[in-house]
C-alpha cells in the first residue's frame, strides 16, 4: 500500500468515528436515584447518596455521594402511586404534582434526571417520591 492511500484511509476512518461517536452516546439523559443528604440553595446544589452495581469494591456495592447542580429551570415533581384508579384510568398508576424547590429536603428519596452533555452533573428534573416507586 502506498503512503498516500494509507493516509486517506486513516483520514476516512477518523471521519467515520467522529460521525459515529454521537450515535453511541445518543444524548439520552442519565438518571441517578438516592437519598438527599444536603440541600444548599446558596450554591444551587444538592448532594444525593446512592449506590448501584457500578459502584463496586471487592464485590460489595459502595455508597456514593454525588453533588448535583440545580438550575432555575429544573422541574421539581412529587410522584406518588394512586391508591385506586389514577386520572390515567390505570389502577396504581403514578400521579405527578408540582413541588416547590424549597420543599426538597434532606431525607427525601429522589430520582434526578441529569442534563446530557453537561460539564458537571446538572438536574433538569427531580422526582421526589417513595423508594421503589420511582
Amino acid at each position: 500500500m502506498n503512503t498516500t492511500r494509507g493516509i486517506r484511509i486513516v483520514i476516512l476512518a477518523v471521519g467515520i468515528l467522529t460521525w459515529a461517536v454521537p450515535a453511541w452516546t445518543d444524548g439520552r439523559e442519565a438518571k441517578y436515584s438516592g437519598t438527599v443528604i444536603s440541600v444548599d440553595w446558596a450554591t444551587a446544589t444538592i448532594v444525593v447518596e446512592g449506590m448501584g452495581p457500578w459502584q463496586m469494591k471487592e464485590g460489595v456495592s459502595q455508597v456514593e455521594h454525588r453533588t448535583i447542580s440545580v438550575m432555575p429551570t429544573t422541574r421539581f415533581v412529587r410522584v406518588e402511586r394512586a391508591s385506586g384508579v389514577a386520572p390515567s384510568g390505570w389502577t396504581g398508576d403514578f400521579v405527578e404534582s408540582a413541588l416547590s424547590e424549597r420543599q426538597l429536603k434532606p431525607g427525601d428519596w429522589v430520582t434526578v434526571t441529569l442534563a446530557p452533555h453537561a460539564e458537571r452533573p446538572t438536574a433538569i428534573r427531580i422526582d421526589v417520591g417513595v423508594p421503589g416507586d420511582l
